[in-house]
């Protein structure tokens, strides 16, 4: 590696970079933005090598991973075996993504509708399939005389395709849910029929949509299902008494462990789970509680399926929750320690416009590795109080609240424009907010605490939403029955 010779350089030729020694070069090339790096390609060939280096393009991949921004289409890949281009290519497309995600006015890419538009028809639930290169949206439609329809749609192709559908009739549908788990052979399960859940797969390469969902197992009897991880099915029977059931349904399905709380014997309802390794977080309509789901032995003799108490519970001061969405947010130092990452919790109390952000801590003293006790709790049960946020709803129009891994709040709500307000006209708005778990927005070139409008419509014609963060796309769904795909990247 050649050195800076100061003499010569004195007296043949004015100071210049390229007489620097490639360590240095690299090391300052490390403390640039990533736009000045390609800029400095174009100013000499020296430069351009640089910047052509698999180990710089590597560390700027890297640091954006410990700063939790997602990378589109990287699931499943391993840096170390990617080429310099490909690293950089990957780098730069989630630099893109980031800015226009995080811009107060984003520039849309693509803008599509898809599906098909009946009369009295709403697509009330859609879902991306976690994982897959979030290729796949799963959507539940609702038609006159109680029939419903569930579709899987390709979503990677210019105009969405149908590769899986389902039809339920004479009331047979209840509620599905998906599998938060990509690695597990089950995609979802079905409340299909009064008295049975099933558990089904999706055959992706079958040709007729018509035949392509595959059942694997069904549980007999009444129950409302709320979670599915793996091969671990929560569900709650209808019952007065409530109780919330954990099933292993890897094999045969069985009956694992019941969780009893004062508060499931109430009139409460189970507004949202989150389920991780042996323990549960319940949010009911007034309660937040913690379980483990491990079965232990009692002193108390008992018999049929083993019973869990709740470790630790926190009730809210207020009347009651009415809609709440919970997301475990990525976090590369938490998943680099083997501990629990920050949860973002958006409530929204009755009655009220505002909802409120919470952040459920970790637990400082709890130990990685060890079973979930009373002694050793994986999260402070009291949520803390980050934020209020303004979110007005007018009925009869529709609302919808999606918080996403990587701390995207994705706002489905009413808007009047110049903050006029509009008795016989309403306009719905589409907005984003980037949560972090110390509240306000992350850092960005455009960091504010203000939502970012990504679209107004005229009317009440949307009803749904969903949101994929790491390929950057959206999707609303119209009460015609059609879905819109808006695209960032």
């Amino acid at each position: 590696m050649s050195k800076l010779t100061i003499g010569s350089h004195i007296r043949h030729r004015s100071p210049s970079l390229d007489t620097i020694p490639l360590d240095i070069l690299f090391d300052i090339f490390q403390l640039l933005p990533i736009q000045s790096v390609l800029a400095l390609r174009q100013t000499s060939k020296s430069f351009d090598a640089i910047t052509r280096m698999r180990s710089l393009w590597a560390f700027f991949l890297r640091t954006l991973v410990q700063q939790n921004i997602p990378i589109p289409y990287f699931d499943g890949k391993s840096p170390e075996s990617l080429s310099a281009l490909e690293l950089e290519r990957f780098t730069c497309r989630a630099l893109a993504l980031r800015i226009n995600w995080t811009n107060p006015n984003p520039n849309l890419k693509r803008e599509i509708q898809f599906g098909e538009a009946r009369k009295r028809s709403h697509v009330f639930c859609m879902e991306f399939l976690p994982g897959r290169d979030n290729r796949w949206l799963v959507s539940v439609t609702s038609l006159p005389h109680a029939k419903y329809i569930i579709q899987c749609w390709d979503l990677t192709v210019l105009q969405p395709v149908c590769i899986a559908k389902l039809t339920y009739t004479d009331k047979a549908y209840n509620h599905v849910v998906i599998n938060n788990d990509p690695s597990s052979p089950a995609i979802m399960a079905i409340q299909s029929k009064p008295e049975v859940t099933e558990i089904l797969t999706i055959d992706f390469e079958e040709k007729d949509p018509e035949s392509a969902f595959v059942p694997l197992s069904a549980i007999d009897g009444r129950r409302v299902i709320h979670l599915l991880s793996g091969s671990t099915l929560v569900t709650r029977c209808q019952k007065r008494d409530g109780k919330l059931s954990i099933w292993d349904i890897s094999d045969q399905p069985y009956e694992k462990i019941q969780l009893v709380s004062p508060s499931l014997l109430q009139e409460d309802r189970c507004r949202t789970m989150h389920f991780c390794d042996d323990y549960l977080i319940i949010f009911l309509i007034r309660t937040v509680e913690l379980y483990s789901t491990i079965p232990r032995p009692s002193n108390i003799a008992t018999l049929g399926v083993p019973i869990s108490y709740p470790l630790a519970q926190h009730s809210f001061h207020y009347d009651f929750i009415d809609q709440v969405n919970m997301s475990e947010q990525v976090s590369w130092y938490a998943a680099r320690l083997h501990r629990p990452s920050p949860i973002n919790i958006v409530i929204r109390f009755w009655p009220g416009d505002t909802l409120h952000h919470f952040v459920l801590d970790p637990n400082p003293a709890y130990v990685p590795g060890r079973e979930t006790s009373l002694y050793n709790l994986p999260y402070l049960v009291q949520p803390t109080l980050v934020q209020k946020i303004c979110s007005s709803v007018r009925l009869p129009s529709r609302s919808a609240t999606v918080l996403g891994r990587y701390g995207t709040m994705l706002l489905l709500d009413n808007h009047d424009p110049d903050g006029m307000a509009y008795s016989d006209f309403q306009h719905q708005r589409l907005s984003v907010r980037i949560l972090t778990a110390t509240g306000g927005s992350s850092t960005s070139p455009h960091s504010s605490h203000d939502s970012m409008a990504f679209h107004i419509l005229g009317g009440s014609y949307w009803n749904s939403a969903a949101i994929d963060e790491e390929s950057g796309r959206i999707v609303v769904s119209n009460v015609d029955g059609m879905i819109t795909l808006f695209e960032y990247l």
